[in-house]
């Protein structure tokens, strides 16, 4: 019996190492696809325009001339999109493009203007993964409060009928101010405002805002790279102009559209 197990423990050992030997192949392979696989989204299209992802600051300023050097390692130009005047940003990290921000000033009416670059965008992207619009949402959110509202004011109309009572003053005044104060609230929502849009690839989000502030108000459309974003060095001493932030850029462009 000894002699049968030493006889087979150097096929176990043999076929224990010709295991180990296709498994350590099997990574190698998965490591490969995966790095071909970066490879190929660093150098995809960002989706503005002919750009692509890892682009060198002089690789856009050879395609746009005009784009002059702003704080923090960036690249801006003044131009126009969508008969709209545009401010486009280009943003590096470690001296790659990373993301690409246009700044639209939008005079007439912000939610066609919203819908306009919105319906461009789909042509590529389909259908956004996230929208929101503020206004809605907080209409949405004053019917509900005031069904509840009204339930309760109907619940004691009846209690004082069957009770042989005038209605509670303090009731009816509650129902009085809270229509005063939605009225004043719609007015407000079609004042100020906010509309996102969001797309998602495997390279690329897109990010379109638009934002109704104190009687200002503009769109701003970004495309941030995925890979970058995620690969990105957090150190405070690199030389980038992200933060590493998934809504920097949506942050970014609302304190710009405010300014």
């Amino acid at each position: 019996m000894r002699r049968k197990l030493a006889a087979l423990l150097p096929l176990c050992l043999l076929a224990f190492g010709c295991e180990n030997s296709q498994h350590a192949r099997r990574l190698e392979r998965r490591e490969a696809i995966r790095e071909a696989h970066l490879r190929n989204l660093r150098g995809a299209a960002t989706g503005f325009e002919d750009t692509r992802w890892s682009m060198s600051p002089d690789e856009v300023r050879a395609r746009y001339p005009a784009a002059v050097a702003v704080d923090g390692g960036g690249l801006e130009l003044q131009s126009e999109r969508w008969d709209m005047p545009a401010t486009i940003r280009f943003s590096f990290d470690q001296e790659k493009l990373a993301a690409v921000t246009l700044f639209l000033g939008a005079p007439g009416d912000l939610r066609e203007a919203h819908r306009g670059v919105a319906s461009v965008i789909q042509t590529k992207y389909g259908e956004p993964d996230e929208t929101q619009d503020s206004a809605e949402e907080a209409a949405r959110q004053r019917a509900v409060l005031n069904a509840l509202a009204g339930l309760a004011f109907a619940a004691e109309t009846i209690q004082a009928v069957q009770e042989r009572r005038p209605v509670d003053a303090a009731s009816l005044e509650e129902m009085n101010e809270r229509a005063r104060m939605d009225s004043e609230d719609a007015y407000w929502d079609t004042q100020e405002y906010t509309l996102r849009s969001k797309w998602n690839t495997s390279a690329t989000e897109v990010h379109l805002l638009g934002t109704r502030v104190g009687g200002q108000q503009g769109l701003a459309l970004s495309y941030v790279s995925t890979v970058l974003r995620l690969e990105a060095p957090r150190n405070p001493g690199s030389r980038s102009t992200l933060r590493g932030r998934p809504h920097a850029f949506e942050e970014q462009g609302e304190r710009a559209l405010a300014e």
